[in-house]
């Protein structure tokens, strides 16, 4: 795993997946020019992809398929953003005012990201997310959020977080349990 990373932990596994998860790692570097910057290192799952889904916009549904994930909201503001990346480097991104009721499919953070396969089973994803788009007031302790996984063929999907607790049904967009960054 990467230096300094948090290891994800399963919440949640359907029946074909059980007992066998891939690893995830997670790290955090603090804001630079605007900019934070997160890596992810996923290994042990061959990836799982749609090669037909385009590489130069946001991908409604690329969760259908392996990607890893963050959420990220600044300053106590109920609004938080998705940012998602798949082994492929197709891209996602959504502003939510109230999950699964009020988004914003338009959003675009020009945030800037690179997926590089290390193995048949192993890549490492980086995003650059420009804060200014979040309406992030610069104070490091403002930046929120939680970082997802989800692995696998369907029936033997992983679903991984760092925060969120084991679960009876994956449902990542929980911002109550969110925590501070850094």
């Amino acid at each position: 795993m990467l230096k300094e990373s948090k290891p994800l932990r399963v919440v949640f596994s359907e029946p074909a997946a059980q007992g066998t998860h891939p690893e995830v790692g997670v790290s955090f570097e603090p804001p630079r020019d605007g900019l934070l910057k997160v890596r992810f290192e996923v290994r042990g799952a061959l990836p799982r992809v749609n090669a037909a889904l385009r590489t130069d916009k946001s991908q409604w549904g690329l969760w259908d398929w392996d990607v890893v994930e963050l959420f990220v909201s600044a300053n106590d503001s109920a609004i938080y953003y998705e940012f998602q990346l798949s082994p492929l480097d197709q891209f996602f991104e959504l502003e939510i005012f109230e999950p699964r009721v009020r988004i914003n499919k338009e959003f675009v953070s020009n945030f800037v990201h690179a997926v590089e396969q290390v193995a048949a089973d192993a890549w490492k994803a980086v995003f650059k997310i420009p804060l200014a788009p979040l309406g992030w007031d610069g104070k490091m302790d403002s930046l929120r959020g939680n970082a997802f996984a989800i692995l696998g063929p369907p029936g033997a999907r992983s679903y991984l977080s760092l925060n969120l607790p084991k679960q009876a049904k994956p449902d990542f967009h929980l911002p109550q349990y969110f925590k501070k960054i850094f």
